[in-house]
């Protein structure tokens, strides 16, 4: 059975679903500073992501498919 959410950060498949990448892709574009680094990692590395972030990423990802940046 799935955890409820208890706070509005996403994980790391949430957040490379929504960009419409998969999340090898997600990761790496986040390591080459591609993309903002994550808002928050946890004591076990795990990154979380909150909708702000997912904003600005959305609007990089855009620019970059589009070929402007």
């Amino acid at each position: 059975m799935a955890r409820p959410r208890v706070d509005r950060r996403m994980t790391t498949t949430i957040v490379a679903r929504e960009l419409g990448m998969g999340m090898g892709q997600l990761i790496k574009w986040v390591a080459r500073d591609a993309l903002p680094p994550p808002s928050f990692v946890d004591q076990n590395g795990v990154r979380y992501f909150d909708q702000d972030w997912l904003e600005k990423a959305r609007e990089i990802v855009n620019r970059r498919r589009k070929g402007v940046a």
